[in-house]
């Protein structure tokens, strides 16, 4: 009887602590969703990025 109690026991804390661990990873994943990372910005040196032209400088010395 003792045996029955311990393996109940030990199945309900294991239920609990299980559903608890579940919902703050529900959680945390619906925090990351509701703030996005921003969008990378391309470089410009990217194919199709425009060319803007410089004029070159002189070293001097």
């Amino acid at each position: 009887m003792g045996t029955v109690i311990l393996i109940s026991t030990v199945a309900i804390l294991v239920a609990v602590v299980g559903c608890f661990f579940i919902w703050r990873l529900d959680a945390a994943r619906a925090e990351e969703v509701d703030h996005p990372t921003p969008q990378i910005v391309p470089p410009r040196h990217a194919l199709g990025a425009e060319q803007r032209s410089t004029q070159p400088r002189s070293i001097d010395s």
